[in-house]
This record gives C-alpha cells, sequence and structure tokens, in this order.
C-alpha cells in the first residue's frame, strides 16, 4: 500500500507499507538439535554457553527465506510529465523483521524457523536506501498504470554483532502499479 503527494509541480513525496520476502541458498557444515543452523557464524567469545556450539555434519545447502515489513518513504522529480510519465526517486525504508525460514536440502535436517526477538540472530530493525524510476501510462482521467524498477541496498547487515556473517542485501526488483489520482 502507497501513497504519494506532489510538493511542488515536479517534486512528490511517496511513502507506505509492504510485505518483503527475500531468498538466498548458503552452506552451512553444522547442524543445532536436528536443524538446519546458522551456528558456524556465532562468534563463541559472545554467545552465551553452549548457544554456538552446533554438531559437524557434512556441508548442505540451506535456502534461507527472510520476511520482512517495510515502511519506505521516497522523494520523486517528475521528469516527464504527460500521458506517459517518468519519474526519479530516491529515500529509505526502516525494514522490521518478522521471521526466516531455513530449509536444508539434507532430509535428516529439519526446517527451523527464527523470528524476531532476543534470542534471533536478525536484527529486529534495519534501513535499506532506495533508488527507483517509474514509467507511467495515463489510461483515464484519474487511472495510470505504472512499471517501477527499483534497487533496495541494507545500509547495515541483517544479522546482529554476534554473528560472524555480514550480510547487507542487495535487491532488484521491477513492480507492476494501479494508481488513482485523488483530485
Amino acid at each position: 500500500v502507497n501513497v504519494a503527494g506532489r510538493i511542488s509541480r515536479r517534486l512528490v513525496l511517496q511513502g507506505g507499507v509492504s510485505y518483503m520476502s527475500q531468498s538466498a541458498d548458503f552452506i552451512s557444515t553444522s547442524a543445532n538439535k536436528g536443524g538446519a543452523s546458522l551456528s558456524e557464524y556465532v562468534r563463541p567469545s559472545l554467545s552465551n554457553e553452549g548457544s554456538a556450539a552446533g554438531a559437524p555434519v557434512s556441508s548442505y545447502t540451506v535456502n534461507s527465506s527472510l520476511q520482512f515489513v517495510s515502511v519506505p518513504v521516497q522523494a520523486g522529480y517528475v521528469i516527464v510529465d504527460q500521458a506517459f510519465s517518468i519519474q526519479l526517486s530516491g529515500g529509505v525504508a526502516t525494514d522490521l523483521f518478522i521471521s526466516n525460514t531455513l530449509v536444508p536440502d539434507d532430509k535428516q535436517l529439519q526446517k527451523v524457523t527464527q523470528t524476531a526477538g532476543k534470542d534471533s540472530p536478525y536484527r529486529t530493525v534495519t534501513f535499506s536506501g532506495l533508488l527507483g524510476t517509474e514509467f507511467s501510462y495515463r489510461i483515464a482521467n484519474q487511472y495510470r498504470i505504472s512499471l517501477n524498477p527499483g534497487l533496495r541496498y541494507s545500509l547495515s547487515s541483517i544479522y546482529k554483532d554476534e554473528i560472524a556473517a555480514r550480510i547487507t542485501p542487495v535487491t532488484f526488483d521491477v513492480s507492476l502499479r494501479f494508481r488513482y489520482i485523488f483530485k
């Protein structure tokens, strides 16, 4: 859900709330209580006793599926403002971590879902830089359809400081939007 308003003839301020899911694969060589694990990345000197120690196993591939609620705020500049319009936008998004599901390709290991909180290896809140464009076409007086390619770059690691791995996802996305213009 997005809402936008014109500040001037060419400047637009837009914001909203969105659900976001990202997936990635990685190789792990440890398991924790029979489930997929990130435990090999936890720094033992910074963790509680026993929480970092995963049992060594043969290497296996893990699919990591992250879920977030994102609250973006962007400023845009309208380059062309006709029936066909072009807009450039930039801004920042506050990303609120919901959960991550680790699905191993090894049938002897169970999938594991990690949620936000004190015991989670993930930061509850991260920030992402946004850069995008919008190509829109007026299909009626108050309706537009648009194609929105964009780039999202995490400004800090999604993992807490106790995790040795540093991941700052870069995401390229393309969305198709249908807009109603209030007058």
